[in-house]
């Protein structure tokens, strides 16, 4: 019986059904110490990585490291370094990149030197934010802030309204005067929150508030919204400060800012014992797009080309990226999944790269990731290293692909043991294209999320 053929029998348990993982549902993090710093779509909770952790890395050594290929906004390093593991992420989106890094960094940051950098931040909006005097009055000139909008942000309608401008240009002037690590701290707290009063919105893609029918947003309190945010980033990190003192030793963390296909030339083979992760999901979700305002308000990124590299080297890719080329060739031996996409390529064959042939170049493109994923996975665990890989099945001209099963096949075809797969819970949203459970397309398949539990041979 050919390997990809067995999966459709493959269990696929209820979530928790032993009680091994924690409530998965990444918007857990918004209630959770240092997680809630920002938010990132998809992956999973603070609770989940802490009960991953505890569950298949029961007895830790002093050498003992766990990783995150796909190390998003550090949920599980910092989960890792809370229970004294050393720990390595890769996150190639540098607006993500900076937050795993601040939030590990954070147990080093002189508290009192954060809190008075807060206060004069609250003095000085307090003034720019008064309104101007009426006309003729005798007064000095209203201030005027040394910044302008980044020149090579682009949108559809003005990302902010003038008067909000004004206060988030202030905001970042005050940034400049500020040094590293806190202004970093404050660059956080700035581009968590920046969304929230600008002209934009997340449902889940990033749109024009228009467009999900909700006025645009001509006034709001800049200065009080991003204190909130620095005082509740404060408070965490006296939390966090304090759980440290606890710990017997410093636990080690590095955050790689690459992709995790860069990580053969970083990390010493067969030297990790865990991996905690979530690679992006097969549903097109952009994740460069969605964070271009981050990116370019807090000066991570100056120019759109720039954004061109983290699009083709990002896992995954993108359907914009692929759609257009000749058909991709699939690299591991799957022939059921072949034969489906030789049925995908001849759906909509007139409508071009909106046709089935782009969307079965962005399905191989996908496979041919994992299988370099397992790759890899072989190559830096420990004999006996085990791997949580938390991912959703997708569906794709009104096809569901179970994203976890082909997973299995591949680390199989990879040499990694598959120790189980466990549904966690379902999901709503438009995937990719005939496809939202929300939606009620053709296809009636719910959208949901697993966990493939996967481990190196000893």
């Amino acid at each position: 019986m050919a390997l990809e053929a067995q999966h459709s029998q493959m269990l696929l348990t209820p979530g928790n059904v032993n009680g091994h993982f924690g409530e998965a549902a990444s918007a857990n993090n918004k209630s959770l110490s240092i997680h809630r710093w920002a938010n990132w779509i998809a992956g999973f909770s603070g609770e989940f990585a802490r009960s991953a952790i505890t569950q298949y890395l029961p007895f830790p050594t002093k050498n003992s490291v766990v990783m995150d290929p796909f190390a998003g906004v550090g949920t599980t390093l910092v989960e890792a370094n809370r229970l004294g593991l050393d720990s390595i992420g890769f996150e190639i989106n540098p607006f993500a990149h900076l937050v795993s890094s601040v939030k590990l960094r954070s147990k080093d940051i002189p508290s009192e030197q954060l809190a008075e950098a807060i206060s004069r931040y609250e003095t000085v909006m307090e003034e720019v934010e008064q309104p101007p005097l009426p006309s003729g009055c005798a007064t000095d000139a209203h201030p005027v802030p040394r910044r302008s909008p980044p020149p090579g942000f682009k949108s559809r309608i003005p990302f902010y309204s003038p008067a909000v401008e004004q206060r988030v240009l202030f905001t970042l002037d005050f940034l400049d005067q500020l040094t590293p690590p806190v202004q970093d701290i404050f660059r956080v707290a700035f581009a968590s929150v920046m969304v929230e009063f600008s002209n934009y919105t997340y449902e889940p893609s990033l749109g024009s508030r228009p467009g999900a029918g909700k006025d645009l947003v001509t006034d709001a309190p800049v200065g009080d919204i991003v204190a909130a945010k620095l005082y509740q980033m404060l408070e965490d990190i006296a939390e966090f400060q304090a759980d440290a003192d606890q710990q017997p030793k410093s636990p080690r963390w590095q955050v790689h800012d690459c992709s995790f296909f860069e990580a053969a030339s970083r990390v010493d083979p067969g030297t990790v014992d865990l991996v905690v992760t979530s690679p992006p999901y097969m549903n097109n979700y952009h994740y460069v797009r969605n964070s271009r305002p981050q990116l370019f308000w807090t000066g991570l990124v100056a120019s759109p080309s720039e954004l061109k590299r983290l699009e083709q080297e990002n896992f995954g890719k993108f359907w914009q990226t692929v759609r257009a080329q000749e058909p991709i060739h699939l690299g591991p031996n799957l022939p059921v999944l072949e034969k489906e996409l030789e049925e995908i390529r001849q759906i909509n064959p007139l409508k071009g790269v909106y046709g089935g042939n782009g969307w079965a170049n962005y399905i191989c493109t996908y496979m041919n990731d994992l299988a370099r994923f397992c790759g890899l996975l072989v190559r830096l665990l420990r004999p006996g290293g085990t791997a949580i890989v938390v991912l959703g099945n997708s569906i794709v001209q009104g096809r569901e692909i179970k994203v976890e099963e082909y997973l299995c096949d591949i680390a199989k075809l990879n040499g990694l043991a598959v120790v189980r797969v466990q549904q966690l819970r379902e999901r709503i949203g438009s995937s990719i294209i005939n496809s939202g459970a929300r939606l009620h397309t053709r296809s009636k398949a719910p959208l949901y999320d697993a966990a493939v539990v996967l481990r190196r041979s000893r």
